[in-house]
């Protein structure tokens, strides 16, 4: 997990350009077009994951699109909900 304030230079990593880091903040508390970028409170500081930016890049392209959702992020879905079954022994 890295801060938000760092998490620019990953978003930088996947699309070639760096957000403010009020941005970042921004996507985390009021979203965008109505997805919120999902982050953790950890060790004093907001934290998020890369993990975490790119599936928000996904959910905002499928709202863009008229709410089709990557099928990609069904099945991480179904798969952390079948990992959670499993840990509870179902």
């Amino acid at each position: 997990m890295i801060r938000v304030s760092a998490a620019a230079k990953v978003v930088e990593k996947i699309t070639g350009e760096r957000p403010h880091v009020a941005t970042l903040h921004r996507w985390a508390s009021r979203g965008l077009k109505g997805v919120r970028l999902r982050t953790a409170y950890a060790g004093g500081h907001r934290r998020t994951t890369e993990k975490w930016i790119r599936e928000f890049f996904e959910a905002v392209t499928a709202s863009a699109n008229g709410g089709r959702k990557p099928k990609r992020l069904d099945q991480d879905a179904a798969s952390r909900a079948n990992d959670e079954l499993a840990a509870a022994g179902y």
